[in-house]
């Protein structure tokens, strides 16, 4: 499965040079497009037994909220503008080793999260990630991790903090944030670690709540949060969990692999093991 669109269309010189790899290793194979909306009809998995799905998160995300969960075990390929939980999986691998790592098909069970039904992989930003990637999505041609950064700038002098009911593995609390990412994967945007230490294979989400902070508390910080140097900040409360609840009298904008969507309540719960990846193990 490949998105002809990821990356600006650079997927499709990407996509020549894994068929090219499955045609040296005499490896049948058929291609097809990923789903661009819902109610279009899913692959029979029953004739296959691996997949490569070839894009970015938003692609992985497409497939998973428009196909479902292949029943069978996956291999990602880099090949989008937001590679972060392809290359999570295979530890920031080149396209070779990541297509060697699909010829020795070692798998793996990977941890997904829902959000209000929505599958997600690499996470849920609300708050001021989820406008970041608003942004970003108005604004298409800006691809990669510069744009974002440039984004996240812009977003710094201008985006207001929003009362958050919060409900958790730990407790309630209810006070005003900045942003609640909810982190299956321990990097956002092309690199950013707001969850460094959330794994897709421990069965909780890392969660990282900015509260109520300054302007100038804002430019400060902003590289400790790109670094993953973040978390002992006063004004930042890090915490695991296995599901979360987010209330607001506000209309909140959230992200969850790159894909945008608003809602004033957020329900989000974790499942073990959902996905089998091909790949590296032990992240």
């Amino acid at each position: 499965m490949y998105n002809p669109f990821a990356n600006g269309g650079h997927s499709n010189q990407i996509l020549k040079k894994v068929e090219a790899f499955l045609q040296e290793h005499s490896i049948g194979y058929d291609t097809k497009s990923t789903p661009s909306k819902k109610g279009e009809q899913a692959p029979n998995y029953s004739e296959y037994r691996r997949v490569i799905i070839l894009g970015g998160d938003g692609t992985l995300h497409r497939v998973l909220n428009y196909w479902g969960i292949p029943p069978l075990p996956v291999c990602l390929i880099s090949a989008g503008s937001g590679n972060d939980f392809s290359r999570l999986s295979h530890k920031s691998a080149s396209l070779k080793a990541q297509l060697n790592q699909f010829l020795e098909n070692q798998t793996y069970p990977c941890d997904l999260g829902q959000c209000n039904g929505v599958w997600f992989a690499t996470g849920v930003g609300i708050g001021f990630d989820g406008r970041v990637a608003q942004t970003l999505q108005k604004n298409s041609r800006f691809k990669g991790h510069l744009a974002y950064m440039l984004v996240v700038i812009m977003q710094i002098f201008s985006y207001k903090e929003t009362e958050m009911r919060v409900v958790h593995d730990e407790g309630e609390e209810k006070e005003k944030g900045l942003l609640l990412t909810v982190g299956n994967g321990s990097e956002f945007g092309g690199g950013f670690k707001v969850t460094p230490q959330a794994s897709f294979q421990d069965g909780l989400f890392q969660c990282c709540w900015i509260k109520e902070i300054s302007l100038i508390q804002r430019i400060l910080h902003l590289s400790k949060v790109e670094k993953g140097t973040h978390q002992k900040l006063p004004f930042v409360k890090m915490f695991d969990t296995k599901s979360l609840e987010l209330h607001s009298k506000e209309l909140l904008t959230c992200h969850m692999d790159g894909e945008v969507y608003q809602w004033y309540e957020f329900n989000v719960s974790m499942h073990p093991g959902a996905l089998t990846l091909i790949g590296s193990p032990g992240i």
